[in-house]
C-alpha cells in the first residue's frame, strides 16, 4: 500500500487528471480563437450611403399603394422601382403592399 492514497489512487493518476485538463483548457482556447478568427475573417463592411439621410414619414391613404407613393416622388428620368426598393429598405418592408393608416419613412424633399 506503500505510494497510495486514501482513495486508493497512485500520486500518478493525479497528474494523469491534470494533463487532460490542460489539454482540454487548450483546446476549449484553440476552438475560441478559431471561431474568432472565422468571424474576422467573414465580417464585411455595413453597406450605406454617405451622408445622413434627411427623413420625414408619411401616413398612407386608403388606396395608396407603394409604387403610386414612389412614382409621386421619383425624380423624372430616374426609376420608380429604384424609389420602391429604397422605400422598402428605409422601412424595412418585405413586400410593397401597405395599408390605410400606416406611417412610412420617406426621404424629406
Amino acid at each position: 500500500m506503500k505510494g497510495r492514497n486514501v482513495a486508493g489512487a497512485s500520486p500518478a493518476d493525479g497528474m494523469k487528471g491534470g494533463r487532460l485538463r490542460g489539454r482540454l483548457v487548450a483546446g476549449l482556447l484553440a476552438l475560441m480563437l478559431a471561431c474568432t478568427g472565422l468571424a474576422a475573417w467573414t465580417a464585411q463592411p455595413a453597406q450605406s450611403e454617405p451622408g445622413a439621410m434627411r427623413v420625414t414619414s408619411y401616413i398612407v391613404r386608403p388606396g395608396d399603394t407603394l409604387w403610386l407613393y414612389a412614382s409621386r416622388i421619383t425624380p423624372a428620368g430616374q426609376d420608380v422601382s429604384q424609389t420602391v426598393d429604397r422605400l422598402m429598405a428605409l422601412n424595412g418592408l418585405e413586400s410593397s403592399s401597405l395599408r390605410a393608416g400606416q406611417r412610412i419613412v420617406v426621404p424629406a424633399e
